[in-house]
């Protein structure tokens, strides 16, 4: 259910603005809006503390303390431990890249070996002539000097040092290399030096872990900060009042008004119902069990308009009947529900989601449901109960799996149009909505003869009345008129328009049993190439010490595409065809009271 909200407009003395602010977040009933939101600023500063801390908190995150006793947790405010974090994270980079060139560096020097520059040098100042060469082996006579030495040799190409009191001459088959600027020994002094510089700075990370939760209070204390001073710029200020806009629950009203009474804080208040005009944020109320749904809601993005239909436990509900189908198979289901059953209670008191638990127990839960009633356990076909001889593998089988899906989708559409016609006014359109309800049972019948070669739960003799019926009351009430010509011109285009979705979006629950069933072979697959490796023996018994591995493997990744099938499938079959019906647009803001962020 979407709470109703009330349009709160605040007045009070610009010299009392933070008080008031504050009483507000402390209430954490009030949705606060802009009122000029032109003249919303967040100082540079802040922002600029909140992206350093919040690259803090990721880099510390990422550090495991090694356990030495040498950790000593490291003193200072939270923004100087901010500060060094960043510090040290930012030496250790440019230190690793630094010996990136120094092991380049090396990989040159390497083939020439211990040169000995200095000497190298001296000799130069003597006046004797000394240079290096790269070329074939074979055409080393092609150096013209008093002394040539092969240095290095590889694949026939060497390198050669020649030294001459006179010029040096060579063909051009041979490259003069310069000089190495670095001993071998000192390029590797340097490489070790790096390495300990970074052990230093990767020990100081360790130690600033330990005040990793500071960083996380000082980060929280950040936010605050923000969302008060957005609030704040965001009133408009005339002299000596400021005026503050914001929409607030309506059971909620009173308790607002009382906490202001005994904050003995005098402001003017006036709260309106939404206007036409207005856009209300959405603040969902629901059961214990139907606000599982919010996690799936928050990573997808979601929130209904204030004036849409609250469809959270009938999405809730689908999407348990969706995942049963999809995941097909009650080893999936029950090898994930148990263990978060088991672990609930010590997972939510770690912190944990308990509605992301509980949603993760409805969607296995009805996995392992179905697997039950259709023998599918780990792709294979196994009766836990002697009476129920269901084979989904079988032509029989296919049927009533198959008429299942177009059946649950021929009931989820109909559903969408009658929340649609309870949203209208009571007209002659509403005779048009039926219609439809009408000719999307008749598609249904349709698709189940063409499909099934059969009626499923409807007689598929009557499709055809309900075709005539159903086109009828469309083409006269889909806009009503005392023109007749008007009103089927209208009706004949919403068929147009609306006739090859209502079959194609019928269709398309074929999906549920569709991947379901690639599910089933996928696990057989992997079952097959265990079956295929040889037992071992150990201490006597045969034990399938090998094809354990690819059964967990397999049977792993398998209920991983199980979750990405019900993300792609489940949640489209309620995303698109049944809100496409309902004309549900999910554009609404999510309730977003101001208060502090903990």
């Amino acid at each position: 259910m979407i709470s109703k909200m009330k349009k709160l407009l605040l007045a009070a003395r610009t010299a009392e603005r933070e008080k008031v602010l504050e009483i507000l977040r402390l209430a954490e009933i009030v949705h606060i809006e802009a009122a000029v939101p032109e003249k919303v600023q967040i100082p540079g500063s802040l922002n600029e503390a909140l992206e350093n801390c919040f690259k803090a908190m990721n880099l510390l995150s990422q550090i495991v303390p090694s356990g030495s006793q040498n950790l000593l947790a490291t003193p200072g405010t939270p923004t100087r431990l901010v500060e060094e974090t960043l510090a040290n994270d930012r030496a250790i980079h440019e230190l690793k890249e630094k010996i990136v060139g120094l092991n380049r560096q090396l990989e040159e020097v390497t083939p020439w070996g211990r040169l000995g520059l200095e000497d190298l040098g001296w000799l130069k100042g003597e006046g004797l002539q000394i240079s290096f060469f790269k070329g074939l082996v074979s055409e080393a006579d092609a150096i013209v000097a008093e002394s040539v030495s092969l240095v290095h040799e590889l694949d026939g190409t060497g390198l050669f040092a020649a030294a001459s009191r006179s010029s040096i001459k060579v063909s051009e088959q041979f490259v003069e290399m310069p000089l190495p600027e670095k001993e071998i020994s000192d390029i590797n002094e340097e490489i070790q030096a790096c390495n300990r510089l970074i052990a230093d700075h990767q020990h100081t990370l360790e130690c600033l872990v330990l005040r990793r939760e500071d960083i996380e209070k000082h980060y929280l204390r950040l936010l605050n900060r923000r969302r008060f001073a957005e609030v704040e710029s965001g009133v408009h200020s005339e002299e000596e009042i400021f005026v503050l806009t914001g929409w607030c629950p309506e059971r909620n009203v009173a308790d607002l008004q009382k906490t202001f009474e005994e904050a003995e804080m005098q402001v003017g208040m006036s709260f309106e119902d939404a206007g036409e005009q207005d856009s209300p944020p959405t603040k969902l109320d629901n059961s214990p069990l139907f606000e599982s749904i919010a996690p799936l809601y928050d990573f997808m993005g979601l929130t209904p308009s204030y004036n849409e239909p609250d469809t959270s436990g009938l999405f809730l509900s689908t999407l348990t009947i969706f995942a049963a189908f999809l995941i097909a198979d009650a080893g999936y289901g029950f090898i994930v529900l148990l263990p978060l059953a088991l672990a609930y209670r010590p997972l939510v008191r770690r912190g944990a989601d308990p509605n992301f638990l509980k949603l993760g127990m409805l969607l296995f839960g009805g996995g392992a449901v179905y697997g039950l009633l259709t023998n599918a356990w780990f792709g294979e076909t196994f009766r836990l109960f002697e009476a129920n001889t269901f084979d989904a593998e079988s032509r029989a089988g296919s049927s009533l799996l198959q008429g299942l899906c177009f059946f649950i989708g021929v009931m989820h559409l109909t559903l969408a149009h009658f929340m649609k016609i309870r949203r209208r006014t009571l007209d002659l359109t509403i005779l048009g909505e039926a219609g439809w309800i009408l000719f999307i049972w008749a598609m249904y019948g349709l698709i189940c003869q063409l499909i099934l070669g059969t009626g499923f739960v409807m007689p598929a003799e009557w499709s055809i009345p309900l075709f005539k019926v159903s086109l009828t009351l469309i083409l006269l009430f889909t806009a009503p008129s005392f023109n007749i010509f008007k009103s089927v011109f209208a009706g004949l285009l919403s068929i147009l328009q609306n006739a090859s979705a209502a079959f194609s979006d019928i269709l398309s629950y074929i999906r549920l049993w569709a991947v379901g069933l690639a599910g089933g072979k996928v696990a057989q697959a992997f079952n097959n190439i265990g079956a295929m490796l040889p037992p071992v023996s150990l201490f006597g018994l045969s034990v399938p010490l090998l094809k354990l591995p690819i059964w967990i493997m397999g049977h792993g990744i398998n209920i991983i595409l199980c979750i990405i099938g019900i993300l792609a499938h489940g949640v489209r079959l309620n995303l698109l065809e049944f809100s496409n019906h309902l004309e549900l647009d999910w554009a609404g803001r999510k309730y977003d009271p101001f208060k502090e962020i903990k």
